[in-house]
């Protein structure tokens, strides 16, 4: 891979993408959530859809601005003629949370430009600000979104060239976009913008920063911190953000911490993000929708508050790996609960220098901080226990302190953030308050609270003033009276009439609520210096207990509400609207009309106000907590919400007529014993069928297939006179047939629940639809696809050998190889040509193995057989327990295979996808408390096995992808040449009589030939040396159902598998002076370990894993000298008939796998069926130079002939 240990810290995000969506185009990089009915959706959008949108999104700017002073990142202009020019334009953006944020962040920087991301919660003369430091006299505004108040009164005030941006389905559509070239270096760019944030304005008005390209590489570098003296041995926040993690953020892209866990972390750390649904605020409800989809989350400490305040739903987060809290102080007490159930990992950073230096804590210590020494990080006592927080440049910043990007020209910056120190571990600190008084609301919002005070100071009857709230849902104001008997309405309104004068003047929205305003104690004045002003810390610290409990009144119930002026008319649906529109005009009284169907959120409603709407419904109603802010986030405007809440009163009038009607009513007579029908062959089918269409968990050998589809294209010749849509009609019939005979292929394959007994990491459960499809459906399964103007005929493709290179796996079955849970257990894909079908079908290999998925295609074209008159083919061969994934453990246990994992020979790891320090339950395979003991002493037995090889394997499946891509390469061993090749091998004499049979040599022949060119290469091309003791690994997957029980149904099939892996040293393997008989006979030794013995212990070993999420085989990854060979050498396509009515001769002419998905992360041979002259093709990914070392080969050449190459 390009992106080594080396770049990180100075790459490029465009180049990033740019290099996956070539290098993984299928990975999914985005997911689009929709809800229906409360349940999530989502819409994958892989690297390669994703850079297309990108480089749609570039060119649409690069049309608009190219007459302006644009400057042309990377080199467009020397291929596709885009005038260099020299200045980054700013692009003001305020749009719905969707990928378009993304999108114009990525096609901004390809196209010379930045996007700024301004706040909504600006006022006019806050946005004015920022747009004129920023010298923006563009706006982007979403081409379905009525233009907002806010940029109204921008463009009243400033004149700016308004751009339309196309909606999100328009940027993703563009599979035909010419790529938008960006190769500028990280130094060029490094000072240079990759979008724009500004300040909240907070001490005066919003100011701009400029991210650039360099400050974004300290966020990629933080895996680079070394563990150093004074660390604490604790590793950097980035630790276990692992490739492929589903992250979600609840934090606006407005928001720094939005841009980095929604743009800047999924490229840097390849995360799968999830976003949206748009339009829908974070919220509880919607947040407990999406337990189960994701990995990491990232949350407004208000949020991570709320998550604490509802176990329910907090229970579902077990699954999850942990929950990012910044933005602002969470509450230590609730979240403390949270932390319990999920790891919280508090994050505190800055707008100027994102996360700098913060290290994982002990768990127990989750809401302290603590930083790397390389942050250069201060903390200054300002009075007694209180520290202001300093940063110093040192020599590692331009890596770790991205902080002087955004201040070139400082060497020390005051943070003005106050914390206290652990009073036991002097390198832990929690956050306290600010030293600019900015109160940091838990929602993460700040505020500056001078203006405010100063101007409520301003009336007659105001000694002082206060602005509380950090930490808290909403900011208040505590107000101390110069006489305090003077306390009545009166005076209060007076005071509020100030107050509100003080909302209407500041930079922010953030309003203050009547309510949340209180006044001092008589007996505790404010804390002055000897110039009379306020003492504002020790002020707040007199009052910390009386906040806490002003807040806790305001949580339970409204003092200053009149509730008496609120009623929720439930006659109908109608008085109902009309209530809540009356509690909305109350919170809102600046609104002076409400659609019953426009958003409220979009007519003022916010975070903050939420609460005192669901407050009031609830005291009116006496609907408690079964009414939540959730309930208004989901149903956001008057009419859907009015729907839920009449919905919920009805349901709950329902229950309190159901208990009472329950209290009135006599215990009913116990029921009649089931009539003896019940037992009759016809209810205990019925009974059956119900009971296995309830699915089944997988078994442990099961795991031993990891997730991933298997797919084999098979070509059929249509009879004469038969159309396409005739051919495809009998298909479908067939396919509903044999799901009525196994009504598991009609299933899915999915997880299994964490809180299942025995639950292992990794396990996978079977679901099946509970009935039969009708007779008028139609498989979902399998598609119709017409491709006789895009293919050769089928008579051009068999003179053509039916070779790979007449089109790729992906035009006959575009489905991923890695499919997300839950999946189809089949997918499938009938392509038609000019006289002939190629059907392309998908089977999850977890579910099924090669034997198994021979068993489905029989069953099926067996089907067809039947449905077209051919009575015999009932599929009676077939046992009804064949998709039984219970079966092998209950024979393992009624034979007595059964046995301590200790007494198992460690060799026998060898032939399994698993290495022993995965986490193995030594009490999985042991009967009693003696057994449990005994796996604690050494074994009894001797090793007989040869130690099981030792390889590097992945942290994750699947592995990551190369950079570059193997080619489709075919050789051919004509039946001749395999007769002579058997003939001069059993010659030699060092096989010393022992038994090989052609396949052994085939095998060597293959395996021999494979190493040979890529050590040819690492030798003569990389001036690569091998140690004697370094060995190439063949892997060779063999069925194990002839050695694990009689009792098996031979249609058994579930994964029954084991792995052979002969071993050899790579320069032995490769010498010319070792012949292919030593190599057959390697592989002949070691196929002769397997035995029942060995098969049985492997699954007492795979019964004993407590994970099976990350197998590990020695052909994954590129670059080394291992294989995997799949032999289906003595499988004949003939044992496969769907019936002459429809395809000519019934069975397919030939059968490929495919093997395209696999050409960037695994080193996998193929012998084919042998063909009707005896010959064998043999099927491998090849790199250029390593078929040039194959073609120059003279041993290879000798035998196999070069039928086909398709270039990757």
């Amino acid at each position: 891979m390009v992106d080594t240990d080396s770049l990180y810290g100075r790459r490029l995000i465009p180049q990033i993408l740019d290099r996956l969506a070539v290098a993984d185009p299928e990975r999914h990089v985005y997911s689009i959530t929709s809800l229906s009915d409360g349940i999530p959706k989502f819409k994958h959008i892989t690297s390669q859809a994703f850079a297309r949108a990108v480089d749609r999104t570039a060119w649409w700017l690069h049309k608009h601005l190219n007459q302006m002073n644009g400057a042309s990142n990377g080199d467009p202009a020397q291929e596709h003629d885009v005038t260099v020019t020299h200045k980054i334009q700013a692009l003001g953006y305020i749009g719905p949370h969707d990928i378009r944020h993304v999108l114009l962040t990525y096609g901004a920087v390809k196209a010379g430009c930045a996007a700024l991301f301004l706040s909504p919660k600006n006022n006019i003369t806050g946005a004015l600000a920022v747009l004129n430091a920023s010298d923006c006299s563009i706006w982007v505004k979403p081409r379905e979104q009525a233009m907002l108040p806010l940029v109204e009164g921008i463009l009243q005030e400033k004149y700016m060239r308004v751009l339309e941006l196309p909606s999100v389905d328009e940027l993703l559509e563009a599979k035909s976009t010419e790529p938008f070239v960006f190769n500028k270096t990280f130094e060029s760019a490094i000072n240079e913008p990759f979008c724009i944030l500004h300040t909240s304005g907070t001490t005066g008005v919003p100011k701009p920063i400029l991210w650039t390209h360099g400050l974004i590489g300290t966020m990629d570098a933080v895996r680079l911190l070394p563990s150093i003296e004074g660390d604490g041995g604790l590793t950097p926040w980035t630790d276990n953000w692992n490739e492929g993690d589903k992250i979600y953020s609840s934090f606006p892209m407005s928001h720094g911490a939005g841009v980095i866990m929604d743009i800047l972390m999924p490229s840097l750390f390849n995360l799968h993000c999830i976003l949206g649904p748009s339009g829908v605020l974070p919220n509880l409800g919607l947040i407990e929708s999406l337990t189960g989809h994701i990995d990491i989350w990232s949350m407004v400490p208000s949020l991570v508050d709320e998550l604490g305040e509802n176990p329910e739903v907090l229970a579902k987060f077990e699954s999850s790996k942990f929950i990012c809290a910044s933005g602002g102080p969470v509450s230590p007490v609730i979240v403390s609960k949270v932390n319990e159930v999920v790891r919280v990992l508090n994050l505190t950073g800055t707008t100027e220098g994102l996360f700098i230096g913060n290290l994982w804590v002990p768990r127990e210590d989750w809401h302290w901080f603590a930083f790397h020494p390389y942050s250069g990080f201060e903390f200054r006592e300002v009075q007694p226990g209180v520290y202001e927080h300093w940063v110093h440049r040192n020599e590692h910043w331009a890596l770790f302190q991205g902080i002087f990007y955004t201040f070139p020209d400082q060497d020390s910056v005051n943070l003005k953030d106050l914390y206290i120190r652990h009073p036991k571990n002097p390198n832990f600190w929690a956050f306290s308050g600010r030293s600019d008084d900015v109160v940091v609301l838990s929602n993460g919002y700040k505020i500056s609270p001078l203006d405010t005070e100063a101007l409520v100071t301003t009336h007659p009857a105001v000694e002082g003033c206060l602005m509380i709230g950090t930490g808290k849902p909403q900011a208040g104001l505590l107000i101390e009276l110069k006489d305090n008997s003077e306390k009545n309405n009166e005076l209060f309104d007076s005071i509020w009439a100030i107050v509100e004068r003080a909302n209407n003047s500041t930079f922010q929205k953030t309003r203050l609520q009547r309510e949340y305003i209180a006044f001092s104690e008589a007996d505790k004045p404010f804390i002055r210096t000897d110039k009379q002003t306020i003492k504002r810390r020790a002020t707040l610290d007199l009052y910390a207990d009386f906040i806490d409990r002003f807040y806790i009144s305001r949580d339970e119930e409204a003092e200053d509400e009149d509730f008496d002026a609120f009623s929720i008319d439930t006659t109908s649906i109608s008085t109902v609207r009309e209530s809540v529109t009356h509690v909305m005009r109350s919170v809102l009284p600046e609104v002076d009309d409400f659609p019953v169907d426009e958003d409220v959120f979009d007519l003022g409603l916010d975070s903050l106000l939420v609460f005192r709407v669901i407050r009031i419904i609830r005291a009116v109603t006496g609907l408690e907590e079964k009414l939540a802010p959730r309930h208004l986030y989901a149903h956001p405007t008057i009419d859907e919400f009015s729907v839920q809440l009449l919905k919920i009163l009805e349901e709950e009038k329902a229950k309190k007529i159901a208990v009472d009607l329950l209290s009135d009513t006599e215990t009913s007579k116990p029921a009649e014993t089931p009539c003896s029908s019940i037992k009759s062959e016809k209810m205990r089918k019925i009974m059956a069928d119900r009971k296995r269409r309830l699915g089944s968990k997988m078994n442990p050998f099961d795991a031993v297939n990891p997730n991933h589809y298997m797919g084999l294209n098979f070509y059929f010749a249509l009879s004469p006179g038969v159309s396409f849509e005739e051919a495809f009609a009998k298909l479908q019939a067939g396919l509903s047939r044999a799901f009525e005979i196994i009504p598991e292929l009609d299933g899915k394959m999915m997880l299994a629940s964490e809180h299942e007994f025995g639950y292992k990491k990794g396990e996978y459960r079977i679901t099946i639809p509970p009935h039969p499809l009708p007779a008028s459906s139609k498989p979902r399964q399998l598609v119709y696809k017409d491709l006789s103007q895009v293919l050769p005929s089928f008579g051009e493709m068999r003179q053509a050998g039916f070779s790979p290179s007449l089109f790729s796996d992906e035009l006959v079955l575009d489905c991923t190889p890695f499919p997300p849970m839950p999946a189809d257990i089949l997918v499938a894909q009938a392509n038609f040509v000019e006289g002939g079908c190629i059907l392309a079908a998908n089977f999850i290999h977890t579910c099924l193995d090669a034997v198994g998925v021979m068993v489905a295609i029989r069953a099926w074209a067996e089907c067809c057989r039947y449905l077209d008159g051919d009575e015999t083919a009932t599929c009676d061969w077939f046992d009804a327990e064949s998709f039984n994934h219970d079966l092998p453990e209950i024979i393992w246990e009624k034979e007595g295979y059964a046995k301590p994992v200790h007494e198992v020979d460690p060799g026998t790891w060898g032939f399994l996808p698993f290495t022993p320090d995965i986490g193995v339950d030594l009490r999985n395979g042991t009967d009693s408390h003696d057994d449990i003991m005994a796996s604690e002493k050494p074994r009894a037995t001797q090793n007989t096995l040869p130690p099981a090889p030792v390889f590097p394997g992945s942290s994750v499946w699947p592995a990551a992808p190369s950079e570059r891509s193997l080619s489709t390469t075919v050789f051919l061993l004509s039946g001749e040449s395999i007769h002579r090749l058997k003939q001069e091998t059993l010659a030699d004499p060092v096989t010393n009589g022992v038994s090989t049979s052609v396949i052994d040599i085939v095998q060597a022949f293959f395996w021999r030939a494979s190493i040979r060119s890529r050590y040819k290469v690492a030798k003569e091309i990389r001036n690569q040396t091998f140690q004697p003791n370094e060995l190439s690994i063949l892997e060779m997957p063999i069925d194990g159902r002839p050695y694990f029980s009689s009792l098996l149904p031979s249609s058994y099939m579930g994964s029954l598998l084991v792995m052979n892996r002969p071993v050899m040293p790579i320069e032995t393997l490769c010498s010319p002076e070792t012949n292919i008989s030593q190599i057959a006979r390697v592989i002949r030794e070691a196929a002769a370990r397997i035995t029942p013995s060995l098969v049985h212990d492997t699954f007492t070993l795979l019964r004993s894993m407590t994970d099976y999420s990350k197998p590990a085989t020695a052909n994954m990854g590129l670059e080394h000298m291992n294989a995997m060979i799949s032999n289906m050498m003595l499988f004949q396509t003939s044992d496969i008939s769907f019936g002459g009515s429809f395809f000519e001769g019934g069975s397919p002419e030939a059968m490929r796998p495919q093997i395209e998905r696999g050409h960037r992360r695994f080193r996998f041979l193929v012998i084919s069926p042998m063909r009707k002259d005896g010959g064998v093709e043999l099927v491998l990914g090849t790199l250029p130079e390593e078929l040039n070392m194959l073609m120059s080969d003279e041993e290879f050449t000798k035998y196999a002939v070069l039928l086909d190459h398709k270039r990757a």
